[in-house]
């Protein structure tokens, strides 16, 4: 059995083999911390930033990501034009591990794309945000420095709510 390059490993019933490798899925709960700053210049929402953890079991994990995704400002309604779906251009990320709370060691790496989609109820503002991004890991330290973290690759599903800023998704990582 292929043992997943980053290390992490959760219960038996959390992972899952496919034909790409062994899977690492791990569930999280947070919240949205920046929305980002909107560039006029080129249309790009920048640092929109989560902080997410998954406290369960022997493992915790704590993940931070920040994007950056494409928006056209309507400057009339002070929000994204064009529609509810928005392409995320780029950003980074982190993943802190623990094992019995012991720092196990961190694994990092940038945003590769994905999007957003603004959910409304009757075309008013938004009531959550979903979203699916790429992940692509390009380094690690501690337990994760010197893995072959360029085969690594992951995916954050997400849901935030508008009106409180909570986030819930979770991440799953394997090996390309």
């Amino acid at each position: 059995m292929i043992i997943l390059a980053i290390g992490l490993t959760t219960s038996a019933a959390a992972q899952s083999r496919t034909e790409s490798g062994l899977l690492q899925y791990i569930p999280l709960t947070g919240i949205e911390t920046a929305q980002g700053i909107f560039e006029p210049t080129t249309n790009i929402v920048y640092g929109n930033t989560f902080v997410l953890t998954n406290l369960e079991g022997l493992e915790t994990h704590l993940f931070t990501i920040s994007l950056n995704y494409s928006c056209a400002l309507d400057f009339i309604a002070v929000q994204c034009a064009g529609g509810n779906h928005f392409p995320v251009t780029g950003g980074s990320w982190s993943l802190v591990v623990f094992r019995s709370n012991d720092y196990i060691g961190t694994l990092f790496g940038k945003v590769s794309g994905g999007a957003i989609d603004a959910v409304t109820i009757n075309g008013e503002e938004s009531v959550f945000r979903q979203m699916q991004i790429n992940l692509k890991a390009t380094g690690g330290v501690k337990s994760f420095a010197g893995r072959r973290s360029a085969n690594i690759s992951g995916v954050y599903e997400g849901v935030t709510d508008t009106s409180s800023n909570q986030a819930t998704g979770n991440i799953t990582f394997g090996l390309q």
